[in-house]
């Protein structure tokens, strides 16, 4: 019986865990949300439900951390608003350096590392699962076009991608479609903050509030087109 371990991933996490605490280098907490992604798609992929809970809280509590380095890493914000953000990003990291010292992330870690291997022929049964959740997804974004909609397919491709990885199969156009969609998630979330400084007295980035505004529609457009492109190299 071909049997697929996650010791992989969950060698990652452990090694980045204290980088993301040390809190200089970005690709500390991305690569933990990377790492936590995979391995809830590999309890999927088994068919467990067991440690999804904690999975997702430590992928939530590293939500905002990860958000604010990433907008902090474009050179072309306004002065004041970088200032507001880094200011932000610091109660951030505030919030989420303890939780990596918590008893649920450690209990989290050695439960995860006594999980058996899953068996490959049930997972590639339960793959099906993940495509028809792109299809349903894009059927949503197609009625709807809004930009939770589209979201939502982004998190499903992304799910879909880890699958087909876990079990060894080419993943090149969903990933080209990410990177598509990815612009759009990053325009939307600096407008939500932008939107965020502003409600809170901000001034002095409404140009480039406009700039961010077209170039999301420049990017909702092109993820429409790659969607148009890619669709039926999914599967």
């Amino acid at each position: 019986m071909s049997t697929i371990g996650l010791d992989r991933w969950l060698q990652h996490l452990r090694e980045h865990l204290p980088i993301a605490k040390e809190g200089r280098d970005p690709e500390g907490v991305h690569q933990v949300r990377v790492a936590v992604r995979r391995l809830r798609v590999w309890l999927r992929l088994a068919g467990l439900r067991v440690l999804e809970d904690d999975l997702a809280w430590l992928v939530r509590a590293a939500g905002e951390v990860r958000d604010l380095e990433v907008l902090l890493q474009n050179n072309r914000l306004p002065k004041a608003f970088r200032r507001w953000a880094a200011s932000r990003l610091k109660e951030a990291r505030a919030r989420f350096e303890p939780l990596l010292e918590t008893p649920r992330l450690a209990g989290l870690l050695q439960a995860l590392s006594n999980l058996p291997p899953l068996d490959t022929t049930l997972a590639q049964a339960r793959l099906k699962r993940f495509f028809h959740q792109v299809e349903g997804k894009a059927e949503e974004w197609r009625y709807q076009e809004s930009l939770e909609s589209l979201h939502a397919l982004r998190r499903a491709l992304r799910r879909l991608r880890y699958a087909r990885e876990w079990l060894g199969q080419e993943s090149q156009p969903i990933k080209q479609l990410q990177e598509v969609f990815g612009r759009v998630g990053d325009l939307s979330f600096t407008l939500r903050y932008l939107a965020t400084y502003e409600s809170e007295g901000g001034r002095g980035a409404a140009l480039y509030k406009k700039q961010l505004e077209t170039q999301l529609r420049q990017a909702l457009e092109a993820a429409r087109e790659a969607w148009q492109t890619h669709q039926t190299n999914l599967g």
